[in-house]
Formats: C-alpha cells, structure tokens, sequence
C-alpha cells in the first residue's frame, strides 16, 4: 500500500479506494438517536421524534433509488490488504461504544421524560432500527473474525439487541447448514420476508 486507499496486489493492480473517507459516516448514523430527543428538549414538541425515522424510511429510500447501485468492488488479490488496514478496523471498534450510548441514553430519555404514547412509539421505534440494523451489522461482522476481542465486541453490541447468541448460532450453524432445510436462516424459494422472519428469528 503506498498510500491511504490506495491497495496494489502482487500482480500491480491498483485499487483505490474512493469512498474510504465516507465509512466514517458510519460512526454518525447512530446519533440520530440523539436527535430527535435533542429536538424534543428544544422545542417540547414530541413529534419531532419522528424526523429521523422519516430520514430512514423515506429520504434515504428515495437517495439509494436516485443514486443507483453501486458496481464498484476491489479485485480479489487487493482483499488481504484491505482487511490488513487499521482503519476499517478502528470503524468497527469506534461504533461500538457509540452504537451502546445510542442505546443507553434511547432509554434513559424515555424513562426520565413525559412522552405521550406516539412518542415513545417513535423512541422505541427509532432505537430499535438504528440499533437494531446497526447493531445486527456490526456484530455480524465482528463476529466472524478470528481474535478474541472482536468476538466479545461482537457478543456485546448484540447482547442488548437479545442477540448475544447470535454469532455462535450463526458461525457453527448457519454456516454449517446455509441452504438446506436444516437451516432457519436459509430463506425458502418464494418466500416472503413476513414468513421468513417468522421462521427464523425463533429458530436462530
């Protein structure tokens, strides 16, 4: 690697990595928990809780139908130095304890705090996807690498989600048993999301 981003394999191919600087949004997702309750305490009105929900189910949506599918993938000889780079690492470990902050202050904002219904609605709603999909993600992810710390980061961003099992389950068994009728995770031709969740989330 001669320079941040930039990945040649043993062949000279060069693969530069132009969306580098942009994992580090990643680590701003999770505020959004923050957000709305932060608007809340400036204004004292509840239904600002519900923006960010808005901005994920509706604006973002709308940007990854406008912006289009990104064809862009790093040839296979650059892979073992892109997982060599710290600084997709340090992403990972950085989200953790932001991701468990988001968490923690998601519930204590609604414990300490008068909220009507559609409120707390909007709170439980708004943690458990940022939380929830960010959390699934990054604990998938850290779960399937070799050293012990990231499996304990993994089994601890998934604990507060009732999913610390998961990389167990997921490791010795999904990918024992992917695509076959042994295995919960494995989706059914034609199946829709509705059954398959039903499915798999009691059998995982």
């Amino acid at each position: 690697m001669s320079q941040a981003g930039v990945f040649i394999g043993p062949s000279g191919v060069e693969y530069r990595d132009r969306k580098r600087h942009l994992w580090i949004v990643s680590l701003f997702v999770p505020g959004t928990v923050f957000l709305g309750p932060l608007m809340v305490m400036a204004t004292g009105e509840p239904w600002m809780l519900w923006l960010p929900l808005a901005f994920y189910y509706l604006a973002i949506p709308l940007l990854d139908m406008l912006i289009g599918e990104d064809q862009s993938n790093p040839p296979e000889e650059v892979v073992p130095q892109l997982e060599a780079d710290p600084f997709y690492r340090r992403m990972t470990y950085a989200l953790v304890p932001i991701l468990l902050s988001a968490y923690l202050f998601g519930m204590w904002f609604v414990g300490t705090h008068s909220l009507p219904l559609h409120g707390i609605i909007a709170m439980v709603l708004l943690t458990g996807t940022i939380c929830g999909a960010a959390g699934i993600n990054l604990g998938h992810e850290l779960g399937h690498k070799k050293t012990r710390t990231e499996r304990w980061l993994a089994k601890l961003v998934l604990a507060p989600l009732g999913y610390g099992h998961f990389p167990i389950e997921h490791n010795k068994g999904h990918h024992r048993d992917v695509a076959t009728p042994e295995d919960p995770a494995s989706s059914r031709l034609g199946e829709s999301i509705w059954k398959f969740a039903l499915r798999e989330i009691p059998g995982t």
